[in-house]
């Protein structure tokens, strides 16, 4: 008998403990009557990931050509101006983790060439055609991942690395003084000769600093740039001797941009304003 009245104390014990719980459900998942299924199915929450947007700009700056040699040479630093292009960058957020991808591409105006200088204790200096200056204007299109780092709410440090490829449209050689006066040399002066290629293509990258006053941006970059296309044949001379002349590259550019889409930083004092505003219901979610 003591045992038959345990098992029905037990039961009712259930009993009353799945009914509160039921009640306790009750309280605090109900609904109103006016949040019906329906009108769930039709909110939308929109989430805005952070440094997802895009801005287009221009830029412009001066370029320094050096180039490496086959036989080695004494070659000078020779600058040139106005380096000037456009840029799409396009920010992301990768595998919706890292907030600090980006791609970049554009087109720009830039040069290539060399100049030659003589050795100091022999005097004698190498020529091309004659020439021991040349300076080439080469436009290009180039492709570039874009690295950003925020490094507060206005300033970021950017890094930046990719392809190019451009044309080699002009060129312009100044003559050493024992050719002057031969047309076989003089003819070449703004020409380009049978074995020269007009193809240029190579990487090229940059490492730089921003500045961000929504929705405007200032970029100021260092570039540099590796060609992967030889001024001219490398058997042009000989068949069995190589004579190799390559771009390398630098520059300064300053860059204004212009976010085409909102930014959203991902740095603390950024996301605490973005949460204050969702709070005030100034802003969604």
């Amino acid at each position: 008998m003591r045992r038959v009245l345990v098992i029905i104390a037990a039961l009712l014990c259930c009993s009353w403990l799945s009914r509160a719980q039921v009640n306790l459900e009750e309280e605090f998942f109900s609904l109103p009557d006016s949040v019906t299924h329906s009108y769930l199915d039709s909110v939308k929450v929109n989430i805005a990931a952070p440094n997802n947007y895009w801005m287009l700009g221009v830029f412009g700056g001066a370029s320094v050509q050096y180039g490496y040699w086959n036989p080695d040479r004494y070659v000078l630093w020779q600058p040139q101006y106005p380096v000037f292009g456009f840029s799409l960058v396009r920010h992301f957020t990768m595998f919706g983790i890292f907030p600090n991808m980006g791609m970049e591409f554009g087109a720009q105006l830039n040069y290539e060439g060399y100049e030659f200088k003589r050795n100091g204790e022999t005097g004698y200096r190498f020529t091309e055609s004659g020439a021991y200056k040349a300076m080439m204007t080469v436009p290009e299109v180039f492709f570039l991942s874009h690295f950003h780092l925020d490094m507060g709410e206005h300033f970021k440090v950017m890094a930046k690395v990719g392809v190019y490829g451009g044309y080699r449209l002009k060129i312009h050689r100044v003559l050493d003084e024992d050719y002057v006066g031969y047309e076989e040399y003089e003819q070449y002066v703004d020409a380009f000769r049978e074995y020269d290629r007009r193809l240029s293509y190579g990487v090229e990258g940059g490492i730089g600093l921003g500045l961000m006053f929504n929705p405007i941006e200032f970029h100021l970059m260092m570039n540099g740039k590796w060609g992967w296309s030889s001024f001219w044949r490398p058997d042009y001379s000989s068949p069995y001797y190589y004579r190799f002349g390559y771009p390398l590259d630098a520059g300064v550019t300053f860059g204004i941009y212009y976010q085409l889409t909102p930014r959203y930083g991902h740095t603390r004092a950024q996301l605490k304003r973005l949460a204050r505003k969702m709070a005030a219901g100034q802003q969604n979610p």
